[in-house]
C-alpha cells in the first residue's frame, strides 16, 4: 500500500521531491496532479501527492526531514548573496550546477551537485528521434525512390519499343 510523503498544487515541485526520492534509492509514485498535466500543466486547486510503499515510508520522511534541515540552515555563500530564487523569491543560497539559476533553502533541490527544477526534470542524455519519425522518413525514401526508379524503367520500356 502506498503512503503520501509529500504533498504540493505544484506538479513540477512533486515530480522533483520524487526525483531526489528516486535518487535516494526510494520507489515514489507521483499522483493528483500530475496525471493531468498535459492538459493543464499548472492547474493549481488538484494537489500533486508523492507516496511511497508503506514498507519505505518512515525512512523517506526522515529523508525529507533531514533534506529541509540542512536547506534550512544553509547560509547564503560569497558569490550567491545577491541572487534571489525566481520560484519562492528567497535570499539565494546556491546557484544550478547547469545553468547558473539562484536556488533558494524552500527550492529543496540542493544536493550534489545543486540542479534547479528545470534541470532535474531534464533528463542527462538527449532524447533520440522517435521511431515514428525515422520509420515515415522511410516509408517516404520508399515512395520517392520507388517513383524515380518505376519512371526511369517507364522511359528504357517506351525507348525499347520504339
Amino acid at each position: 500500500m502506498l503512503r503520501p510523503v509529500f504533498k504540493s498544487g505544484l506538479r513540477a515541485e512533486a515530480e522533483l521531491v520524487r526525483s531526489r526520492l528516486e535518487g535516494a534509492g526510494f520507489h515514489p509514485v507521483v499522483t493528483g496532479a500530475a496525471q493531468h498535466s498535459s492538459l493543464m500543466p499548472y492547474l493549481p486547486d488538484l494537489e500533486s501527492v508523492v507516496s511511497v510503499p508503506e514498507s519505505e515510508e518512515e525512512r523517506a520522511l526522515e529523508y525529507l526531514q533531514e533534506s529541509r534541515l540542512l536547506l534550512e540552515g544553509t547560509a547564503p555563500t560569497g558569490d550567491v548573496t545577491s541572487g534571489v530564487c525566481a520560484v519562492h523569491e528567497q535570499p539565494a543560497v546556491a546557484t544550478c550546477e547547469r545553468c547558473g539559476v539562484f536556488l533558494c533553502a524552500k527550492c529543496g533541490s540542493l544536493g550534489t551537485p545543486p540542479l534547479c527544477e528545470d534541470c532535474v526534470m531534464r533528463p542527462e542524455k538527449p532524447r533520440g528521434r522517435p521511431a515514428w519519425v525515422t520509420n515515415v522518413a522511410r516509408v517516404w525514401f520508399v515512395v520517392w525512390a520507388g517513383s524515380i526508379l518505376f519512371s526511369v524503367l517507364a522511359f528504357l520500356a517506351y525507348l525499347l519499343r520504339r
